[in-house]
């Protein structure tokens, strides 16, 4: 094969590898990342204790400018935050003191509470980041 025809096939297969990519990219099926566990995207779940595979106990979806009630359960308990862009602020009571915590958790997050850590409330921001993460004394 001549060396001009041997650079065209090379650049003509190098092209065809290029689109043949960006086509698995773009007709790939949706990433599993988006739901963790039984708990699917894009929400907030509560479970009790481990594991996430476990049945949540509630599930939040909302973004809002306040806090929504959690059940009140004791023991340990697994949150996750499934949503991509959406920080959610989880605030907890301390059995042994009384005092109240935020957690903030980033977008495809868990966090796991111990037995001294009940959570009251949980607010769904529109941001992906925290203003510092983890835990913040009060209500945030």
């Amino acid at each position: 094969m001549k060396p001009s025809l041997m650079r065209r096939v090379s650049a003509a297969a190098a092209a065809i590898g290029a689109a043949t990519a960006v086509l698995g990219l773009t007709t790939a099926a949706p990433s599993m990342a988006d739901s963790y566990g039984t708990c699917p995207y894009p929400n907030v779940c509560f479970y009790d204790d481990q594991p996430y595979t476990g049945t949540y106990f509630r599930r939040y979806q909302d973004v809002t400018d306040y806090y929504q009630s959690v059940p009140i359960r004791s023991g340990r308990i697994r949150v996750w935050n499934t949503r991509n862009d959406d920080v959610a602020f989880v605030r907890v009571r301390n059995t042994s003191t009384g005092a109240i915590y935020t957690w903030c958790m980033i977008p495809n997050s868990g966090l796991d509470l111990n037995n001294n850590s009940i959570p009251t409330g949980i607010k769904i921001r529109p941001r992906s980041d925290c203003p510092s993460p983890g835990l913040y004394p009060g209500e945030y």
